[in-house]
């Protein structure tokens, strides 16, 4: 167990470093995605200013702006494949039985020539898609959709020398956090939450532990929710400390989640700012069980998720750390 808080300790270390290169602007992102992308390439997410579909109106839809980065500083950028798949996630709510669900479909081929440059002659583009588009290109319709319905768009990187990346072959270094090029964008269906709902402080309790038999956040610690930069009406997040009782002395990190319907939907793959090799990382419940809230009272709700989440198709596989993944519930009370 010495010899994982050490590695713990270096994982800190190494968000620290990465904190502070961060905190000096995009052109030092810049400079070390540049250095970590000598076999490969990625396009990383500079801007999401939009990404939630209403199943009331056609208002919203996804929009981003993404900018490609490869060892040739962007000249070796072919095309960028733009696929959405419709996933029904509500069984019982709403008639799918025409739309194309759960297959993905091209809603768009970017060439090199459409890209412009960027503040740093990276090329960058925004892709947009409306919820009309969404619907039209899934053959389905506002009275056939449903909260915690998704609709997932994924991106296909082409470089001249014809290689391919995308979500199903980048590393967790790309994927996630300091990088931020997940290559993949999640559009919740949503039905509205109010603005001031599941907002301010709460007190969090740990259900169950996490790996290590540690608890993920500090018991009876305050946490202050807040709809994150960038998130949709029903996103909310707070800073944590994670795994505290470790005594590591990590910085804080955020955790996102989403109030669907009545689920409290945890994204996957966020990092937590500690590491033996790979990373540890939250996600959804592996039994893809949620945490519960009420709609017309935010006085309390839980959440529920996996803890060292692993992306594999076997859920229980052993992770970083050598530990298999956990499932963890907490309870949130308001202040």
């Amino acid at each position: 167990m010495k010899n994982i808080f050490k590695y713990f300790f270096v994982g800190a270390l190494l968000l620290g470093f990465a904190s502070c290169e961060e905190d000096d602007g995009d052109e030092n992102i810049t400079v070390a995605v540049q250095d970590a992308v000598e076999r490969g390439a990625v396009l990383r997410t500079i801007e999401i200013t939009q990404n939630e579909v209403n199943n009331e109106d056609l208002e919203g839809g996804l929009s981003f702006t993404i900018e490609e980065q490869d060892v040739e500083g962007g000249d070796l950028l072919d095309v960028v494949n733009v696929y959405v798949t419709y996933n029904d996630n509500s069984d019982g709510f709403g008639d799918s039985s025409n739309a194309i669900e759960g297959q993905e479909i091209l809603y768009q081929t970017i060439t090199a020539a459409e890209f412009t440059d960027g503040p740093f002659g990276l090329p960058r583009f925004t892709i947009t898609i409306s919820t009309e588009q969404f619907l039209d290109l899934t053959n389905s319709t506002l009275e056939t959709i449903f909260g915690r319905d998704t609709f997932v768009t994924r991106l296909e990187l082409v470089l001249t020398d014809g290689r391919v990346f995308s979500s199903d072959n980048a590393g967790g270094i790309i994927t996630g956090g300091f990088f931020n090029s997940p290559f993949q964008y999640v559009t919740n269906i949503i039905s509205p939450i109010a603005a001031d709902a599941f907002v301010g402080d709460y007190m969090i309790v740990n259900d169950s532990a996490g790996v290590l038999g540690f608890n993920v956040f500090e018991e009876g610690g305050t946490v202050t929710l807040a709809q994150p930069s960038g998130g949709s009406s029903v996103d909310r997040a707070f800073d944590y400390v994670y795994l505290p009782d470790a005594g590591v002395g990590q910085a804080a990190v955020p955790f996102t989640m989403s109030f669907v319907v009545d689920s409290v939907v945890i994204p996957a793959g966020q990092p937590t700012g500690l590491q033996c090799s790979s990373g540890l990382r939250v996600g959804p419940a592996p039994d893809e069980s949620f945490g519960m809230f009420d709609l017309v009272d935010d006085s309390s709700f839980t959440i529920r998720f996996t803890d060292n989440y692993g992306d594999g198709e076997d859920p229980t596989a052993v992770q970083d750390c050598g530990e298999a993944p956990k499932t963890v519930q907490a309870t949130l009370t308001k202040l």
